[in-house]
């Protein structure tokens, strides 16, 4: 009879596929903790925006649905004070550091601005807040993760109908 070749290992030591598994386990462990940890420093950007002195994020609602709807005929006064609200919604987020309502009010500041782009006055405020908003998505797919949401809660109440994640990346000038 022939001897099959055994390996110099002893009864405790584990085999090479063990020892490869144990590896690649490692390897993927160490890959999940630099995620994690890429995301929390992807995030911590955002909680630093600074809250402009000119914002104000302690009671400051003023829209009502007749108001909104004014907005919507084409008053413009009623259009600049729609957006100073979806700004000051935007920094009392971000003032409470909740990630998730930083990026929905920012997509629902940027979809205001698409509705009301021909006012000049939401434009100027628009060119203000820019920068602030875009830091707040660092990747194509956290913006669409975050339309998604925002999205589903505005078609329950039958608004946004037809907005794609597109139309507010243009607008917005979002690029990655």
């Amino acid at each position: 009879r022939t001897k099959t070749k055994t390996r110099n290992r002893t009864k405790n030591q584990p085999s090479l596929n063990a020892q490869i598994l144990k590896s690649l386990m490692k390897k993927q462990n160490a890959n999940r903790l630099k995620s994690r940890k890429n995301s929390k420093n992807m995030n911590q950007h955002i909680l630093k925006i600074p809250i402009p002195n000119w914002v104000t994020i302690i009671d400051y609602r003023t829209m009502t649905n007749k108001k909104k709807d004014d907005a919507v005929a084409g008053d413009k006064t009623i259009q600049l004070e729609w957006m100073i609200e979806e700004i000051n919604e935007f920094y009392e987020a971000i003032h409470l550091q909740d990630i998730g309502e930083i990026r929905d009010e920012a997509i629902g500041l940027i979809r205001t601005f698409q509705q009301f782009q021909d006012s000049k006055k939401v434009v100027a405020l628009w060119n203000k807040v820019k920068s602030d908003v875009v830091l707040v998505f660092p990747t194509r797919k956290i913006f669409v993760d975050a339309f998604e949401k925002w999205h589903k809660k505005k078609l329950i109440k039958n608004q946004a109908i037809g907005v794609l994640p597109e139309h507010l990346i243009d607008i917005a000038d979002l690029s990655w």
